[in-house]
């Protein structure tokens, strides 16, 4: 009699559990839906993203060119170069690691005066100054010779790529856009993984085809004959839509006092504390991966297919949280990204080759959702009027993490700490940075004296 119940009861198991699972894949795509990532749906000021590009898709094309241009001063087109640079120069990898960490930190330490300045300068002589500058570090980079040629070149194109250009972009969006800033700034810092899904097999192949010189003259040739009219072209557009209308291209001159004033303010520092543990981990964990590959015991395709995922799922959750970031705010997100990525390091500790896709995915997901939540909680926080002096001064710290993180890394595993142990630290330092200042800022940084915005 027992037995005869049992299909029944097998029968009701697997109608919950076909429930559950309806359900569950139900409330995954209702959330992936609200996100915006597939609905892409209005916010609060009745504009969604297909309304927001047919409305202001100049300034967000415009401000994109520069963001995807940035690519050409980028770690990951760089390090095309780099065993090139060291052939023809007889370099050793540290000697080589050297220059490019003392190239990117000489740049970092000019991002205050870049980011005042950018506040202040017309937009069209600021995207003069950043395709102007890649074009002269292209052609260096064609032309080294000597160690000194090499250092030069590298500082010219850090400084045009990741600081100028990534700046023009950043800063033009974030004072052009006020109602959809979170959805105009996830759309242009998609030109991050177009760069990194577009170039490094463009490149391969003109290395192929012209050589490693021939093809800096290329990507030279591109900043004149593409980016450089193209910019030209867009602004000229912009300028006749809006006339008098537009919104002035120059802010007020920033006076000692009032950068002395954001200096002291406690959330400029809560917001370091916040923003730096992302790019010190992230520099570390990809400098050393195929160390870590190697101990899992991964295949030579784990890694390059795993940063394919890695631009796929950054350019979807882009979007997702510039939805997010206009609809509840940015300082409410502001745990998301870091969480997310502890979880992907976590991930790490695992040997399955599944693991290292679900690394990547996470870290798509991670800089997908800061690019919108971080840059809009600075100009939420500070005002839009001084992003540029805000990125500059917060870059240099940014910039010096990235810079001390493949020593720090490399001090560690010289020593012998294991890498799950160091992994796992890893998880713990941002979390236990990054949480804390999240809930702080969340309750108590949109309260701050308004006396203290610079």
């Amino acid at each position: 009699m027992a037995h005869s119940h049992e299909p029944a009861t097998l029968d009701r198991k697997t109608t919950h559990i076909e429930a559950w699972a309806s359900s569950s894949v139900r409330m995954v795509a209702g959330f992936w839906e609200k996100a915006g990532a597939l609905a892409l749906p209005r916010d609060t000021h009745g504009e969604g993203y297909r309304a927001l590009l047919k409305a202001r898709g100049i300034e967000i094309a415009y401000c994109t060119l520069f963001v995807f241009a940035s690519s050409l001063g980028q770690t990951f087109l760089l390090s095309l170069f780099s065993p090139h640079w060291s052939a023809a120069l007889n370099l050793s990898p540290a000697t080589m690691g050297s220059l490019y960490c003392g190239a990117t930190l000489a740049g970092g330490l000019l991002l205050p005066v870049t980011g005042n300045w950018l506040d202040q300068a017309p937009s069209g002589r600021a995207g003069l100054a950043a395709y102007g500058g890649l074009f002269a570090g292209c052609l260096l980079a064609a032309s080294v010779s000597s160690v000194w040629t090499l250092a030069l070149a590298l500082f010219v194109l850090r400084f045009s790529g990741q600081g100028v250009s990534v700046n023009v972009g950043i800063t033009r969006v974030t004072r052009w856009f006020e109602h959809n800033r979170g959805k105009a700034l996830s759309l242009t810092v998609l030109g991050f993984p177009l760069g990194e899904a577009v170039l490094p097999i463009t490149v391969t192949v003109l290395i192929g085809a012209l050589g490693w010189r021939g093809a800096w003259l290329a990507l030279a040739a591109v900043c004149v004959l593409v980016v450089a009219p193209s910019a030209s072209v867009l602004l000229a557009k912009r300028r006749a839509k809006y006339g008098l209308a537009q919104a002035p291209e120059t802010s007020p001159p920033n006076s000692w006092a009032e950068r002395m004033a954001m200096l002291r303010d406690w959330r400029f520092y809560a917001m370091l504390v916040v923003t730096v543990p992302v790019p010190f981990a992230g520099t570390g964990i990809i400098f050393f991966q195929s160390t870590i590959a190697e101990t899992r015991g991964w295949g030579p395709a784990i890694v390059p297919t795993g940063f394919i995922v890695f631009a796929l799922v950054r350019a979807l959750f882009s979007l997702s949280a510039g939805a997010w970031v206009d609809r509840i705010g940015s300082l409410r997100l502001l745990a998301a990204p870091t969480t997310l990525f502890a979880a992907g390091v976590a991930c790490l500790t695992f040997d399955s080759p599944l693991f290292a896709y679900a690394f990547f995915a996470l870290l798509g997901v991670g800089f997908g959702a800061a690019s919108g939540v971080m840059t809009t909680a600075w100009a939420d926080l500070f005002g839009a009027e001084r992003i540029g002096q805000v990125r500059g001064l917060s870059g240099v710290v940014g910039v010096g993490a990235t810079a001390i993180a493949p020593m720090a890394f490399g001090w560690a595993l010289e020593i012998g700490i294991p890498i799950n142990t160091l992994l796992w630290a890893n998880v713990l330092f941002i979390a236990g940075c990054t949480w804390p200042m999240c809930l702080i800022l969340a309750r108590r940084g949109q309260h701050a004296p308004r006396a203290a915005k610079a």
